[in-house]
Parts: C-alpha cells; sequence; structure tokens
C-alpha cells in the first residue's frame, strides 16, 4: 500500500477510512520511492479482488459518440479507466479501460481523441499509455523521460506535457513522439495538476509534498516561472482553464476549488459545496467543470459560474477516482 502524501500532511491516522494506515486506501499521489511492490503492468490480467464486478465492464471497444468522461481509479485493486455518458445521472460505466494500465494517476485527451494515462507503478518510473478513441487496448508506450507522472495536458498544436514528480520536472512530447522535446525543471520541487490556456502559458501546481505549494506560470516557450500564485492555494493536486481562460485550483486538504480570473493571481471565488478531497479536475467546451471526489469515490459537475454543484454526479464503478479527461477536449 501506498505512503500517502496526504498522510504526511495531516497526520499518521486521520479519522477518515481513505488515508492508508487507518484501514483504508492509498490517498492521491506518493512520493517517489515510498511505493512497496504491488504487481506487474497488466496486459489484459486484472488483479481485482471483486471480479464478478470488473467482468461485466470489460470491453473491446466502446461506442464513441460524444460526449464521453473518462475517471481514473487510483487504487491498488480498481487500479483503472472508466468511461462515462457524462450527460446521464448516475451512469454505469460504457467500458473499463484496464490493458497496459498501472495506477493510473491522470488522464488527458487530444484533438483526435486519442486518451493519454499516466501511470505510476510500484518499484518503477511510470510510463504513459496512449489509447486511440473507442479503444481499450493501448496503440502506444511512452517511457522516455517519465519518472512517476502525475498529470497531463495537451497543447494546441497536439503536443503532450506530463508532470514528474520523481524529476521534479515537466517534459513535453511533440505530436506522436515518444521523445521528449523539452523539459521544465525551474521553480517545480513537486508538480502535479498542469493546464494550458489559450495564449500557450502554463500552468503547473506544486502540490501537497512541496517545499511550497503554488501554481507556476509558465508564459508561452519560456522554461522560467513568469509569475507565482500563491493566494488560495494550499495542497493543491488538479488544476484545468476553461474556454474564458478561468484557472481552477483543487485543493484537497482544504476541500475547496478557488477560481482565478485570467491573469489575476487572487482568486474571485471559492466552491466548498459538494466537495470531499478533490483530485482531478476538466472543463468542457460548454464551461460545465468536473470534479473527482477522492474521498467519497464521486464526480460531481458545476454549471457555469455555479458555486453548487448539479444534480447530476457519477458514483458507479469509481474507487478514489483521480484523474479525469473530457471528449471532446477544450483544446488551448
Amino acid at each position: 500500500m501506498k505512503t500517502s502524501t496526504f498522510n504526511r500532511a495531516l497526520g499518521p491516522c486521520v479519522a477518515i477510512a481513505m488515508f492508508a494506515g487507518c484501514g483504508g486506501a492509498q490517498g492521491p499521489f506518493a512520493a517517489p520511492g515510498t511505493i512497496p511492490p504491488q504487481k506487474q503492468m497488466r496486459s489484459g490480467a486484472t488483479a481485482a479482488a471483486t471480479p464478478e464486478l470488473r467482468a461485466p465492464l470489460r470491453s473491446l471497444g466502446y461506442k464513441t459518440s460524444a460526449p464521453l468522461l473518462y475517471v481514473a481509479n487510483y487504487t491498488v485493486t480498481y487500479d483503472d479507466v472508466r468511461v462515462y455518458r457524462p450527460q446521464a445521472k448516475d451512469p454505469t460505466p460504457l467500458a473499463t479501460i484496464s490493458d497496459g494500465i498501472n495506477t493510473p494517476a491522470g488522464a488527458c485527451i487530444d484533438g483526435q481523441g486519442t486518451l493519454y494515462v499516466t501511470n505510476e507503478p510500484a518499484g518503477g518510473s511510470g510510463w504513459i499509455s496512449e489509447y486511440p478513441l473507442g479503444k481499450t487496448a493501448p496503440s502506444k508506450t511512452v517511457t522516455d523521460g517519465v519518472s512517476v507522472p502525475a498529470f497531463c495536458a495537451i497543447d494546441a498544436k497536439g503536443n503532450l506535457w506530463v508532470t514528474n514528480l520523481g524529476g521534479p520536472n515537466v517534459t513535453e512530447y511533440l505530436y506522436g513522439s515518444k521523445k521528449p522535446h523539452a523539459v521544465i525543471t525551474s521553480g517545480l520541487t513537486f508538480p502535479v495538476g498542469i493546464a494550458i490556456d489559450h495564449s500557450g502559458n502554463l500552468y503547473v501546481a506544486n502540490g501537497i509534498g512541496a517545499s511550497r505549494q503554488n501554481v507556476e506560470v509558465y508564459s508561452s516557450g519560456s522554461k522560467s516561472p513568469s509569475r507565482t500564485i500563491t493566494n488560495g492555494v494550499a495542497s493543491p493536486v488538479g488544476i484545468t482553464v476553461d474556454s474564458n481562460g478561468t484557472l481552477y485550483v483543487t485543493n484537497v486538504d482544504q476541500n475547496n476549488i478557488a477560481e482565478y480570473r485570467s491573469g489575476h493571481d487572487y482568486p474571485f471565488q471559492t466552491i466548498t459545496k459538494g466537495l470531499t478531497y478533490p483530485a482531478g479536475a476538466t472543463t468542457d467546451k460548454r464551461g460545465l467543470l468536473y470534479v473527482t471526489n477522492y474521498g467519497i469515490s464521486t464526480v460531481v459537475e458545476f454549471p457555469p459560474g455555479s458555486l453548487t454543484p448539479s444534480k447530476r454526479q457519477i458514483s458507479k464503478g469509481l474507487y478514489n477516482p483521480q484523474g479525469i479527461a473530457y471528449y471532446p477536449a477544450l483544446l488551448p
């Protein structure tokens, strides 16, 4: 079982069953080198304790009509990615992606609908698995430049950006390439959430294990931060940017999401309702915000500008969800 970064911040045994050492699952993101051996990368085989729950969800493919929501279960038993119809009320998963998956942390989607999943396996550096739209078997695996990958993002050119806890750094891969094109290290101590806006600005959250918890902002093409956001940032995990340039930061210890208008360093509002250890976040083209609640294994939806979640949420098939991605993707 993983040593949770939550545990280091909150103490050895918080009164909630999700934390390692308190009889529950591991918390999101473990420090590099603290993960005991669990299992190797799978190809078809699963390690579920209750296979009767998983078998009906396995599929070689799934219908690709939009919209789709991909959610990564970051647990030892249920380490997979579930596919949903987000417009339904507590939908059952359309498919389960487990081939090529081991402890998936983050997920992102490019303009062609290709799904990228970051994997943090026990005792290894990890890898990134790529899945064509509608497929549950990986078409490619990226390992070069990967060192305990956390989250990922896609820029306007289709290039892939990945935060690496083991760097600590951010690596950029040109579209279709398996080799790193650029590496960013300046300003990074424990990089987790990552997002890119329409101007090409890169946002990276230094998360709960960081000596300085903040969001670093890099101008397009720069490898050094142009500014640092600290106000309203406390134990950040996931970040996303909507079509208006609004930045959303999930603060897992605070059970909130701080919202920042484009170019601003102070939050203009904070979401607290409906959140229990929020981790991953993504937005769609309509401005809907989707957030994974790691603590209670749900995904909640917020209408544009709302501080209150809608009545639509997802719980079926979720076990400590973390990474989340929406198709069709909202790209810079």
